[in-house]
């Protein structure tokens, strides 16, 4: 016998945990199916920006992501010979002046303990769901151990390697990327001293960039663009940086470490019928600018108005507003994640230009931006400036 919802979701991760929480504070009856028993303890994804916030404060969170994380007012931007200017994000939001750094496990953790208050919701880990099928009035999902749930909407959120994406035949496009990128993080040395403190700081040098974000528990994460060939796994981060931006970091201090190629990817199709995509199940793009969970937040938001309005409508016979809707988070959401695509794609190239000449130039670049139009650029990385970023700026 199939098990019930009014909605079901593939995937516990921050866009299917969030829009679980967006679905139990409407009261929407939702069930949340989860392959993995437990969630790694890092990750990649750290940045958290002022629509974002906006989102978790309609659900009662974002005072607790903020008391957890940490507040990046500045990001300083060098070259290889000097400081360039920098972007203070005071002036972004009325509230939250800051972009909020902290990493993707806190995240969701955050959310699945929202959940576990919210009675209209029921997230079971260790169900891996293997089959799909929709017909005229609902989706139908079987897990791997033979539990079936049946529910009138269904929604991916299981990650960039969607299974449910493949199962629903929805083709993904990929473009991947030239640059090469290792991060690592480390115990913080430098934040009582005061040499970098609790800013963001970048350096875009001859021999490639390096960034470096803050994290909380004396922790700053470090970003390096690789330009040789590795030809194992053992990459000097800490010499790369002592090169490039003059800051001394210990071997000894790296607690976790990850390299990364960049890429970009979009599913066809962001609803199928009753099946609708979010997050990294729709689309991905370069790390680089922290904007890709961003996205994914307000996937969730917008997606989860939707259904709440479709759930209303189910017994609406022509089905003309149900077609609305869909129609509507399709194009909505896909304008939002090409516009924060291309930006992340932009913001990589820039950054990651090699040679003399070209880092001479946009050393000039820099400097002149940041400083005749710094607060456009402060607004700019923080998303305030995407289309469709938050639901009711959505029309329809």
């Amino acid at each position: 016998m199939s098990q019930k919802a009014q909605v079901a979701i593939v995937g516990a991760g921050p866009t299917g945990a969030l829009l679980g929480c967006l679905l139990g504070k409407a009261g929407i009856d939702t069930v949340i199916l989860e392959r993995n028993r437990a969630f790694p303890a890092q990750s990649r994804a750290i940045g958290i920006t002022p629509p974002s916030l906006e989102i978790l404060a309609e659900i009662g969170l974002s005072s607790r992501f903020v008391e957890q994380g940490v507040t990046a007012r500045r990001a300083v931007v060098h070259d290889d010979r000097c400081e360039l200017g920098t972007v203070v994000f005071d002036t972004v939001h009325p509230e939250y002046r800051f972009v909020l750094a902290l990493p993707q496990a806190n995240t969701v953790a955050l959310l699945h303990d929202c959940i576990s208050s919210l009675a209209p919701v029921k997230l079971l880990r260790g169900r891996d769901v293997v089959q799909l099928k929709q017909d005229q009035d609902a989706v139908t999902l079987v897990c791997e151990n033979g539990e079936t749930f049946r529910a009138p909407y269904a929604v991916a959120a299981d990650g960039a390697h969607s299974s449910i994406a493949r199962g629903a035949a929805n083709a993904r496009r990929h473009k991947l990327y030239r640059q090469r990128f290792f991060m690592a993080d480390h115990v913080d040395r430098y934040r009582d001293a005061g040499r970098l403190g609790v800013d963001a700081h970048l350096w875009f040098t001859p021999d490639g960039a390096v960034e470096s974000f803050p994290l909380p528990d004396g922790v700053r994460r470090w970003i390096v663009q690789l330009t040789e060939p590795v030809v194992d796994d053992d990459i000097d981060l800490e010499a790369i940086v002592g090169k490039r931006a003059g800051v001394v970091l210990q071997r000894a201090d790296r607690i976790w470490e990850s390299r990364f190629s960049p890429e970009r990817s979009e599913v066809k199709r962001f609803a199928m019928r009753r099946l609708f995509f979010a997050g990294d199940a729709a689309h991905t793009m370069s790390p680089i600018g922290g904007q890709g969970m961003n996205t994914g937040f307000a996937d969730a938001e917008l997606l989860a108005r939707t259904l709440t309005r479709l759930v209303a409508v189910s017994a609406e016979p022509d089905g003309e507003q149900r077609g609305a809707l869909v129609r509507r988070y399709e194009y909505a959401r896909r304008v939002a994640f090409r516009s924060a695509a291309r930006r992340a794609a932009a913001g990589m190239w820039v950054g990651t230009i090699r040679g003399r000449f070209g880092s001479r130039l946009r050393s000039v670049m820099i400097r002149s931006v940041l400083r005749f139009v710094m607060p456009a650029v402060a607004r700019h990385f923080s998303m305030q400036t995407i289309p469709f970023r938050r639901a009711e700026r959505t029309s329809g």
